[in-house]
């Protein structure tokens, strides 16, 4: 069965009205974002995903998990006055290459705090390395 695009605007609309995160300015970003887990998650399973099906789990596994940890005072204080839909993008970044260049999963918990201690503010920052610090040892 072959996604329109119809669905794809239908479901990225609904992420921008229903989440405090993402404006309409972000359109492009989700669509690709959704589409590049759409590869990897067909090319991890063997099969073909739709677009529903990539949507919903980047919904459960990406921006959900993702978005919560963010919550952390870390990273509120590590980017003060940048829009969190910035922050998340480049955290979904850093998310995918350290994860290349440890050869593993990275966790997004540990893969937050590590983007808060490289690339945060001031005390966000350095609370965000004490921290990343503790889940290395």
């Amino acid at each position: 069965m072959k996604d329109n695009n119809n669905t794809k605007r239908d479901s990225i609309n609904f992420l921008i009205k229903d989440t405090d995160m993402f404006l309409d300015s972000d359109y492009n970003r989700l669509e690709a974002h959704i589409e590049g887990h759409r590869y990897f998650l067909g090319k991890n399973l063997k099969i073909d995903i739709t677009w529903d099906e990539a949507t919903f789990s980047w919904m459960s596994n990406i921006y959900q998990p993702i978005s919560q940890v963010m919550e952390n005072w870390t990273t509120q204080m590590s980017f003060p006055g940048r829009r969190r839909a910035d922050v998340f993008f480049e955290i979904c970044d850093h998310l995918y290459y350290l994860s290349l260049e440890q050869g593993r999963e990275v966790g997004v918990y540990e893969a937050v705090i590590s983007y808060d201690a490289n690339f945060g503010k001031a005390l966000g920052r350095f609370m965000a390395r004490l921290l990343s610090s503790k889940t290395v040892a």
